[in-house]
């Protein structure tokens, strides 16, 4: 009993760890000392101190060589494109230099994120944007070219590059399709010149450009801002730089502000990527905790796991918060009583299971995946995707520990590491009183005759004489109040049998 208390109180001291250390980020609204009235600024965990606010300053978002292949980079973006919302920032450009990256991932980005921003957005090809990056300077305002550049080639490949079987192209084509013309027209683009970029099956002519079938569009500069029906074709100008590009636009007295991920962040990112791993250790440390007297290393490993996992997951932005870690822990105090306070009830560790696994599901969600259906729809293709990672990461901890269990039960006693942690000493079957006497407390339990006082399924509890301990079934299920004998120990379980 005494190592299940000692990890109760540890996971409750991690709990009030983690809400300081979350406090002191709080993603509660704060106001702008400079801005008295404005719209209120969320702020996250190590988030932005006040002198580095985006308030009426041009912020810069770089899109790199490998940048759009990255999930955690969307992620970041987007929190970018809330703040440059919600602290006023006077405009936003995209400095692409990108040969393509994940086609869904962009089509989310432009297709809700980017719409909703409220300030000017630009793109500066520097100096390529294939791709998705063609597909994420369309969903900018205006788009710049740098002198030698490059925009097209968006046609829809596999993850691997490979060709995509023609049915299910037909399919993505289409709806890719229906993205393109949204935006173009709320650009005041002509969306055929972005469909030449991705759809290889029909002929297009812009004046002295021609596309044939079984090609795609690539525009050079000179090309993108050519004349075409009486505006640009593509680009607004070219320019060298984006300070260049900030005179055209009138606004080279602003401040400009790259957005870039801090070594925070970037922890944050890689700590909810293995969450699976972690959810593992840390199941793992429980039980070792649990099997082990005092508290100790287990106990440690557990709450080291678990916290990483929750401020990981927070940090990084999906929903782990204040009250997924109460009800994980809430969770945690059920499975107790079930073990200690009301052995055998079953309700309780029932519901304390449930509040568990799905605290750490829930926590694994991104909040902005989530919420973005309330935009596309719940029933479109794409709306629980949000569930793919989570699920993933649970298969990995669940089945991980589980399997890391086995391996401790039946390896543990034996390492010299632990072997002073754990009591794996037998006593010759039969060594033991009628009435249960042990062995002056050393844990040397074979042969101790008692009787079970809750069903053991297989584990339980039981009486042997003044003694009431944890026990486990030989043969997998004995019922409440039997008579039953120690057969073997190993300082991780005591196995019993029922007596004839």
């Amino acid at each position: 009993m005494k190592p299940i208390f000692t990890l109760t109180i540890c996971l409750l001291s991690y709990l009030s760890l983690s809400l300081s250390v979350v406090a002191a980020g709080d993603p509660a609204q704060v106001e702008s000392p400079a801005a008295e009235g404005k719209e209120k600024v969320e702020k996250r965990v190590f988030g932005k101190s006040d002198e580095e606010k985006f308030t009426g300053k041009v912020v810069v978002i770089k899109v790199g060589e490998k940048d759009l292949m990255n999930g955690h980079a969307f992620k970041f973006w987007r929190r970018v494109l809330k703040r440059v919302n919600d602290e006023q920032a006077r405009a936003v450009v995209f400095d692409l230099d990108t040969p393509g990256g994940l086609a869904f991932d962009t089509a989310e980005l432009i297709m809700v994120d980017m719409q909703k921003i409220k300030v000017p957005s630009y793109a500066f090809v520097n100096q390529k944007a294939l791709s998705a990056g063609a597909l994420v300077a369309s969903g900018t305002d205006a788009i710049y070219m740098h002198p030698v550049s490059a925009i097209g080639a968006a046609a829809i490949v596999s993850g691997g590059g490979e060709k995509i079987e023609e049915t299910m192209r037909a399919k993505i084509e289409s709806a890719f399709n229906a993205f393109v013309r949204a935006v173009a027209k709320s650009k005041g683009r002509n969306p055929d010149v972005i469909r030449a970029m991705m759809i290889t099956n029909e002929y297009y002519s812009f004046g002295d450009i021609h596309v044939e079938e079984g090609e795609l569009l690539t525009l050079t500069a000179d090309e993108a801002v050519m004349e075409f029906e009486g505006k640009p074709l593509l680009a607004k100008g070219i320019v060298s730089s984006i300070e260049e590009l900030l005179e055209r636009e009138g606004l080279a007295d602003a401040e400009v502000m790259v957005a870039e991920l801090s070594g925070m962040e970037q922890f944050a990112y890689w700590v909810a990527a293995f969450s699976g791993i972690l959810i593992l250790i840390g199941m793992g440390g429980a039980y070792l905790e649990m099997k082990t007297p005092g508290f100790g290393l287990g106990g440690g490993i557990s709450l080291l796991a678990f916290g990483l996992f929750f401020f990981g997951n927070y940090a990084a932005g999906n929903m782990a918060g204040y009250g997924l870690m109460l009800l994980f822990v809430i969770g945690v105090i059920l499975v107790i009583v079930e073990l200690v306070v009301l052995p055998g009830a079953v309700v309780p560790g029932v519901i304390g299971g449930v509040l568990i696994l799905g605290s750490l599901f829930m926590a694994m969600v991104d909040d902005f995946a989530f919420s973005d259906n309330d935009i596309r729809g719940w029933d479109s293709d794409q709306a629980w995707d949000f569930v793919n990672g989570p699920s993933l990461n649970m298969a990995i901890g669940l089945i991980g520990s589980s399997l890391l269990m086995i391996l401790m039960m039946r390896f543990l006693p034996n390492i010299p590491l632990f072997s002073t942690l754990v009591m794996s000493k037998e006593l010759a079957s039969g060594n033991a009183t009628e009435q249960g006497t042990s062995s002056g407390g050393s844990g040397e339990h074979v042969g101790l005759r008692g009787v079970t006082t809750t069903d053991l399924r297989p584990a339980g509890k039981g009486e042997f004489g003044d003694q009431t301990l944890d026990i486990t079934a030989a043969n997998g299920f004995i019922a409440s109040d039997k008579a039953v004998v120690i057969t073997s120990e190993d300082g991780l379980r005591i196995l019993v049998e029922e007596e004839s």
